[in-house]
């Protein structure tokens, strides 16, 4: 079973959204995992194993926006996808093939191209 285009862009460009705002909330439950262990090691440093926690949701944060800027680039492609028309002239298809089967036609022996 096919889908139109418009269909298939449509429901790509929900699952983009879907997909871009489940990574928008985890970066910013990350951003604020990391300011609760910043405070708290500052608060207490002798806690021992927060920095390397820091380190890894700076890197988990930045892996998030660097998706978050790809789904806006696709979004932004799919967005221009669906308010283009298609560039099919069907009438212009249509003339070009009848005029190659009549030429077709034309090169057989009693015309076995059938119509």
């Amino acid at each position: 079973m096919t889908h139109p285009p418009e269909t298939l862009i449509g429901k790509t460009a929900d699952l983009l959204r879907s997909l871009h705002d489940s990574i928008l909330t985890l970066r910013n439950e990350a951003e604020a995992l990391r300011e609760q262990l910043r405070a708290e090691n500052t608060v207490n440093p002798e806690t021992g194993g927060v920095k390397p926690q820091i380190n890894k949701l700076e890197t988990l944060i930045r892996d998030c926006q660097k998706v978050e800027k790809t789904l806006v680039e696709q979004s932004a492609l799919i967005t221009d996808a669906s308010t283009q028309t298609p560039t099919y002239d069907f009438d212009a298809v249509r003339a070009e093939i009848d005029s190659r089967l009549a030429r077709l036609r034309a090169t057989q022996p009693g015309g076995a191209i059938s119509e």
